[in-house]
């Protein structure tokens, strides 16, 4: 029997559409139809866009903290339930249309209505996480939820169900009336009670179990190329920096900003060993022709920008070390390839969760401004391998290969196996971590 599956993403950044085209990848066989859709298409909602090019010129202007407020918790915490109520219709007859054996969503915003349609019909409903911390829309009572680590996992559980954002039911026949009365309870809880029932969880603690929520934890999951075996010294000449000195790459995903002409700057000015600095610009060509125009030129730094580049995992294969914003997105595929990551403690809500991985772990370092910059680089780039043997630790702890995460996958989501993975086996392992003589 053809089982359709429909999967859900969204245009907000890069990493749902990702996942999403990974999970077609990994899904598709003979006897399964995949479909994929933004969830703000499916009903005809423009809206995003704008949220969208808010965010983008937020964070390339380095304006965290602003961004973090206005789109990670005001839109959630006051124009979400609206939101909810007048779109939960279209959507359920937008599923209906489609009528789908299997959902997967790897956004937020749309897994209370999706989640009520999926528990209506009985078909299994399943959640995606491309994060580390999670917010109350990425978690649902009757999804079963994929995440990267244990930790996550230990975040969702966390979630008072019996507060009205879960045990609220909204499909096609809730009244006006009714919608009014899940505004106001949605208000009263994450409002009026906001102090005590967070919409946000950060895995950083021992966090209290309060569900039984599904979870299944297949590890750390890019796309594919990331996981093939490179031949390091070919990339190196490649691309200009096989010349035996440390190698460290500058990253901000596809949109650039500011931020990366301040630490390359940062660095000319203040690094006096040979390396070679690879800045990857993406989509920003201002930044990039700054860079390239660089009047602070330091002779032992060999300065090598790039516009957007598709063979990304290439050149991340074959540096010492990234320096990047911590977006989940950068920080798993430099996890995969084996790079110690250099991020900053100033972040939105939703990249907290890396810097949590990053410092429980010890395979990368955060720091709290540019100007630590110089001896996050020295410390990480004189002990390779202590942080290189961490990241193998944890890696360790779950499947390895984009084959046996495919597997997982595969007989999770298509044939509902409870696939014989030990998902839990890290929660009672002890990790030697491995900390630099300079501690």
């Amino acid at each position: 029997m053809n089982k359709k599956v429909l999967i859900v993403y969204e245009k907000m950044g890069m990493g749902h559409r990702r996942m999403a085209d990974i999970l077609e990848d990994i899904l598709k066989e003979e006897n399964a139809s995949i479909i994929k859709c933004a969830g703000s298409e499916m009903i005809g909602d423009t809206s995003i866009n704008i949220i969208v090019k808010l965010w983008n010129f937020l964070i390339r202007k380095n304006l965290t903290k602003t961004a973090d407020m206005l789109l990670n918790f005001i839109l959630r915490i006051f124009i979400l339930p609206f939101i909810e109520v007048s779109s939960t219709s279209a959507y359920h007859e937008k599923l209906q249309e489609i009528n789908p054996d299997i959902i997967i969503c790897t956004a937020d915003g749309f897994n209370k209505a999706i989640g009520s349609y999926a528990k209506e019909k009985g078909i299994p409903f399943y959640i995606f996480i491309t994060e580390i911390s999670i917010f109350i829309d990425l978690v649902n009572p009757y999804a079963t939820h994929l995440c990267y680590f244990n930790e996550v996992g230990e975040a969702i559980r966390n979630y008072d169900f019996s507060k009205t954002y879960y045990s609220y039911e909204l499909n096609k026949e809730t009244t006006f009336l009714e919608k009014i009365e899940y505004i106001l309870k949605y208000y009263k809880d994450f409002v009026i009670y906001g102090y005590k029932n967070s919409i946000f969880r950060n895995p950083q603690y021992n966090l209290k179990q309060n569900n039984d929520a599904k979870f299944k934890v297949i590890g750390p999951l890019a796309e594919k190329k990331h996981f093939k075996e490179k031949d390091i010294n070919k990339i190196k000449e490649k691309y200009g920096f096989n010349n035996n000195n440390d190698t460290v790459m500058i990253a901000s995903g596809s949109i650039g900003g500011k931020i990366l002409l301040n630490i390359v700057k940062n660095i000319c000015r203040s690094y006096n060993k040979p390396l070679n600095l690879i800045v990857i610009c993406g989509k920003d060509e201002k930044t990039y022709n700054k860079i390239q125009n660089l009047d602070e030129i330091n002779i032992d730094v060999k300065l090598i920008p790039f516009k957007f580049i598709e063979n990304f995992d290439e050149i991340l294969a074959a540096v010492d070390c990234i320096i990047a914003r911590p977006s989940a997105g950068i920080f798993i595929e430099s996890l995969i390839n084996k790079i110690p990551e250099i991020t900053f403690q100033k972040a939105t809500s939703n990249d907290k969760g890396t810097l949590s991985i990053i410092e429980k772990y010890n395979i990368g370092k955060v720091i709290n401004k540019n100007e630590d910059i110089k001896e996050a680089l020295e410390e990480i780039l004189s002990n390779k391998d202590i942080y290189k043997e961490n990241i193998n630790n944890l890696l360790n702890m779950y499947c390895n290969s984009y084959e046996d995460k495919k597997k997982i996958l595969k007989e999770t989501i298509l044939y509902s196996h409870d696939y014989d993975y030990n998902i839990n086996k890290c929660l009672d392992a002890k990790i030697e971590l491995n900390v630099p003589l300079s501690h």
